[in-house]
């Protein structure tokens, strides 16, 4: 099992989470850890009323990465996830090559179409072509990664003979996860995907998300089997694929002893969950520096360790 934190974005608690020095000290004790990624999420134009109906502020996730990457040398950084259809797919791919090459190799982009009719039309963008648009994007992106020239008559561009340089450092690309629950995001994994994020947990953001709901641990291993099944119609195995999510209830107190948690782990590890939400006490700034240390400490002391470097996936 391996554990990521998204980084928290809170301007109040005397702006402790977004001094520059403070964030840099929060990745070092992440690493030191053991965590193995932070993630910033994507929400570049959120409206007053998702903020105040449980939205959460947010940096551009792009930059705010490659900071994170500068603080640290082993751990990972994490989009979570990007909102694909905002960005012109060259665009995208600048930032997403950017922070691989800036990080070392160490980026992970876990990608999806959106859900904030708001946002979209503040951007410019087609609610209704979102799907469309992420297929389109992540064509192009695949292609450009390739090394080829790319020409491309899309939606709403046309490139002749762009190229993409420098070039990633991960060939023949940063590793691309999928967010969401649908079986269209399922597809996608299956057929180029290397992790699948499934959103669960509070049921009234399953819904402001417009995915649909997974209850119970049960269902979610049922998916994870339903993935492998869709792995293996396009030639895959379930070892290719990563798989990020938390428990079903509400996310895991971080006072919670250490043996509950071990187990809470051991639990999503049995179904096949491979990376897991660390879980932290966001209360204030100095109150999540304790959570890191308890976790080194106390927890991951206790925890297996993954059979083999960047992996730790179930057998078939």
């Amino acid at each position: 099992m391996k554990f990521v934190i998204e980084y928290p974005i809170v301007s109040d608690q005397d702006g402790s989470w977004l001094r520059p020095d403070n964030i840099v000290t929060f990745a070092q004790e992440a690493e030191s850890a053991g965590v193995g990624a932070l993630a910033l999420t994507d929400h570049p134009a959120p409206s007053r009323k998702w903020l105040e109906h449980g939205g959460h502020e947010t940096l551009d996730p792009f930059a705010g990465l490659a900071f994170l990457a500068a603080a640290t040398r082993q751990l990972r950084v994490m989009t979570l996830l990007t909102v694909v259809p905002y960005r012109n797919p060259l665009l995208l791919c600048k930032s997403m090559t950017t922070v691989d090459v800036l990080s070392g190799g160490r980026a992970t982009f876990v990608l999806g179409t959106g859900y904030l009719r708001s946002e979209f039309a503040a951007l410019g963008v087609e609610f209704a072509e979102r799907n469309e648009l992420f297929d389109e994007a992540v064509e192009v992106l695949l292609r450009v990664w390739s090394g080829e020239v790319a020409s491309f008559d899309g939606r709403h561009f046309a490139a002749v003979e762009q190229i993409m340089t420098p070039r990633p450092v991960q060939q023949p690309h940063p590793p691309l996860w999928l967010g969401g629950n649908a079986e269209v995001v399922r597809d996608r994994v299956a057929r180029w995907g290397q992790g699948w994020a499934p959103l669960l947990g509070d049921p009234a953001l399953v819904r402001t998300s417009r995915t649909r709901p997974i209850s119970t641990e049960r269902e979610l291993a049922s998916m994870i089997r339903d993935l492998g099944d869709r792995l293996a119609a396009n030639g895959r195995s379930r070892t290719e694929v990563d798989i990020l999510t938390g428990g079903t209830g509400p996310r895991l107190d971080p006072s919670a002893g250490a043996q509950q948690q071990v187990d809470a782990f051991a639990r999503l590890a049995e179904i096949g969950v491979t990376w897991t939400h660390l879980p932290l006490d966001r209360s204030s700034f100095g109150a999540a520096i304790d959570s890191l240390r308890r976790f080194r400490a106390e927890i991951l002391p206790e925890l297996p360790a993954p059979a083999t470097p960047g992996s730790g996936h179930p057998p078939d």
